[in-house]
This record gives structure tokens, C-alpha cells and sequence, in this order.
């Protein structure tokens, strides 16, 4: 495999009504210099770069409204089939986050239902790997696009930015070490069409208290200096 690692400073989902309000969005907070992760992509799924390009972007905007810098090293599979082979290891530590983006076979193998478009697996504070199942945030996609073809939405979002938003949104269980969904912003369960109406104009958030408490996991992660040999 490759990594490529860029850095900037720039600034389980279902498809139900939902109330988000700007109210409920955290307004943007300068990061404490230093306050960084680093996610990296293993892109499974072959989604187009374009698309993880501008996916990545969006996740980005989003943790930097919350305070949180982050950079992002994709890692292109190289190997036949998509399998890892024995001489590509990498040493993380608990401020490298693993984003694998896996294609439709995997979720279907799964069981999951198909409100469901990432995973956040495990218990404890120091995970660090999620997976976001491109062919759900397809299904979701396509959705939303033919309600606004039809009318009955008034603003068009790309799938860039509903992956975007899938992967912040795992991620973000993570820092949080939380499971569990909140009733507004990006952490909400259930994204309805004002959450994807906020999704267009960079407005679905994590909220000011889940702000705080990924500040605090980061600078948390930082401090430590365990490291874990992955492959």
C-alpha cells in the first residue's frame, strides 16, 4: 500500500422527518494549536478520488468548527482483492483514527439493515478503527436526490458530502465514546430532510457539550504515547 498524508488548516443513519436547527449546531471554535488527529482512509470500496476528495473535506470543516484539526493519510490498497499483505504494517497511536470504507458485499455480509451506514465497533476509549459502507451511503444518496427531483426537497446534496458526514459521524463516536445518538446535529440517528438541508449549507454540526468532549478525548489521545502495530 501507499500513504499519501495531507494536511490543512482550513476551515447507523435512517431517512425519517427530524428537527435539526442552527440552534443546535456548535458555532465554529479556533483549535488549540497542536489539538490534531490523523484519519486514515483504506478506500475498499474504490470510491472515485473526487468524491473521497471532497468527503474528506467536508469531515474536515466539520471537526474544525469544533475545535479539532485533522489530517488525513489515504491509504491505497494496492494488493489483489483488497487484502493486505504481510509487508504493510503501520504503527498508530491513539491520535490515528482508521477509516475503512468497505464496498456493498461487506455490508450485505453484515446483517445490516439498511438504515445503517457506518459502524463504530467495540467498547472502551481507545478504539480506533470505524467503517462507513459505501453502498448504504448510496442507497441514501440516490434517495435524496430522486425526493429532489421530484420537489419535494430544495436543496441537492452530493454524495461527497453525505460520506463526508457518515465518516465524521463515526468518528465521532469514537472521541466521544458514545454509542448512543443525540436528538440534534450530526450525531442525531435519524437524518431527516432539515438535517440534509443543513448538510448542504456546512450547518450539521456536533453540537457545543460534544464539541468539548472531543477537545477533550483529542488532547487526551495526544498525550498518551501507547502505539498499536496494525496491518
Amino acid at each position: 500500500m501507499k500513504t499519501t498524508l495531507r494536511w490543512t488548516l482550513r476551515a447507523g443513519l435512517a431517512l425519517a422527518s427530524g428537527l435539526t436547527g442552527l440552534g443546535h449546531a456548535a458555532e465554529a471554535v479556533s483549535p488549540e494549536t497542536g489539538l490534531a488527529i490523523t484519519i486514515h482512509v483504506r478506500n475498499y470500496a474504490g470510491v472515485d478520488p473526487q468524491t473521497l476528495r471532497e468527503a474528506e473535506r467536508v469531515a474536515m470543516g466539520i471537526f474544525r468548527k469544533a475545535g479539532v484539526e485533522t489530517g488525513w493519510a489515504d491509504i491505497v490498497v494496492t494488493a489483489e482483492n483488497g487484502h493486505v499483505t504481510a509487508a504493510d504494517h503501520h504503527t498508530f497511536t491513539l491520535a490515528d483514527i482508521q477509516v475503512n470504507i468497505f464496498p456493498g458485499v461487506m455490508s450485505d455480509r453484515s446483517g445490516l439493515s439498511n438504515n445503517v451506514m457506518g459502524l463504530a465497533p467495540g467498547t472502551g476509549p481507545d478504539r480506533g478503527i470505524v467503517y462507513v459502507f459505501d453502498s448504504k451511503v448510496r442507497t441514501l444518496f440516490w434517495r435524496m436526490s430522486s425526493e429532489y427531483n421530484r420537489g419535494d426537497v430544495d436543496r441537492h446534496v452530493s454524495i461527497g458530502q453525505v460520506l463526508g458526514h457518515a465518516i465524521a459521524h463515526e468518528v465521532g463516536h469514537l472521541l466521544l465514546n458514545q454509542q448512543v445518538h443525540s436528538p440534534h446535529g450530526i450525531m442525531h440517528g435519524e437524518w431527516g430532510f432539515a438535517d440534509f438541508r443543513d448538510m448542504t449549507s456546512g450547518m450539521l454540526l456536533f453540537t457545543p457539550q460534544q464539541a468539548e468532549l472531543l477537545r477533550a478525548d483529542v488532547r487526551r489521545r495526544s498525550g498518551k504515547q501507547e502505539t498499536l502495530e496494525v496491518n
